[in-house]
């Protein structure tokens, strides 16, 4: 047989699609992140009440919103 008249075996169903899937499953995953902005679990001030109540000091800071500071033994 010439070279022109070889066949090419035909590719299998599922190797053609797992390329497909792979590229459809992370559209999918990165819009879904892209959505509305996730609100913060606890407010600032409610973060500080539960700072007070376990006898901290509540230092506020803006680049990373606050954070309770205990003193050692």
């Amino acid at each position: 047989m010439s070279a022109a008249k070889r066949a090419r075996p035909a590719p299998k169903p599922g190797k053609l699609r797992a390329p497909y899937a792979a590229v459809f499953l992370a559209v999918t995953i990165l819009a879904g992140c892209s959505g509305a902005p996730i609100p913060p679990t606890y407010t600032q001030d409610e973060l500080k009440a539960e700072c007070d109540r376990h006898r901290g000091w509540w230092r506020p800071d803006d680049l990373r919103g606050g954070y309770c500071d205990f003193r050692g033994p």
